[in-house]
């Protein structure tokens, strides 16, 4: 797909962690003009409208994290370069050639895997070669609901999910720092996708084709109630691992939804760090 208009390639990142709304925002961002990936997976019973994701995509990067050591469960920071690691193991050109492969001569492409939230660097260095500028859509959902949502997917422990979510978090801000970026959270979209992506698309800047009708009735239809299946109230203060996830996502929203270019406090992230290493320890000494 080619924006009338646009003088550049754009490749728009849909980044957040697992079950944070990133397959609804990406389907959203595809109506409103963003050309998907050629090889979509298939819906599942844990998404019944689609991930909108690559699947040769999605496999290359639990390749490059197993190559980095990690898992897409892996809680640990990335300690090598990931764009080092592709390139010393052979699977640079392989990755330059799936991104060609999937998006063709499209000119504006929307890339979702949670897991680029792991691999920004990586990405925005090969989508770059490729001649593409990068932007980036961080996707903030109330981590007890992701939490309660990977215990019903994955049966997955809560505080486990919980530091998931915040390493992903973590490392989805920091990789993106410098881009043309934005930040929506998945309560706002679906109870007013027109405010939140009118917003989004003002902060990334660049062309977008006109909101007609049918893709209005269309992305109506899309994002349905039904999509949201867990309605939790976001964690208190305090110093458990919900609490400091919660300082977190508040932190996160007050300080990118309206000024996408700035950081979020220092307190929210270094409590983050000391949970997640934490946690690590603890794991070992089991």
């Amino acid at each position: 797909m080619v924006f009338k208009g646009s003088e550049t390639r754009r490749a728009i990142l849909i980044l957040g962690m697992h079950r944070s709304g990133t397959s609804a925002l990406t389907r959203t961002v595809n109506l409103l003009g963003a050309a998907t990936p050629q090889t979509l997976m298939g819906a599942t019973s844990g998404n019944l409208r689609g991930h909108w994701e690559s699947k040769p995509i999605v496999d290359l990067n639990d390749e490059i994290l197993a190559a980095c050591g990690h898992r897409w469960y892996s809680r640990g920071r990335i300690v090598e370069s990931p764009s080092k690691v592709v390139r010393a193991n052979g699977m640079w050109q392989r990755l330059r050639d799936t991104l060609d492969s999937e998006f063709g001569g499209a000119s504006t492409v929307v890339l979702k895997d949670p897991r680029v939230s792991r691999l920004v660097p990586l990405y925005r260095e090969a989508l770059t070669e490729a001649g593409y500028a990068v932007e980036a859509v961080l996707t903030l959902r109330n981590p007890l609901e992701v939490a309660q949502s990977l215990a019903r997917r994955d049966a997955m422990e809560p505080r486990r999910a919980l530091a998931l979510w915040m390493r992903y978090t973590l490392d989805a801000e920091r990789g993106t720092r410098g881009l043309p970026r934005a930040l929506v959270v998945y309560d706002a979209l679906l109870e007013d996708w027109r405010g939140t992506t009118g917003r989004m698309k003002q902060q990334l800047g660049g062309y977008w084709p006109e909101v007609t009708p049918e893709v209005a009735a269309a992305i109506d239809e899309f994002l349905s109630p039904t999509l949201r299946h867990h309605v939790i109230a976001v964690p208190g203060a305090g110093l458990g691992r919900s609490a400091i996830a919660g300082l977190l996502y508040r932190d996160m929203a007050r300080a990118l939804i309206d000024a996408p270019s700035s950081t979020p406090g220092f307190l929210a992230s270094a409590l983050a760090e000391w949970s997640l290493r934490a946690s690590r320890s603890s794991a070992r000494r089991v």
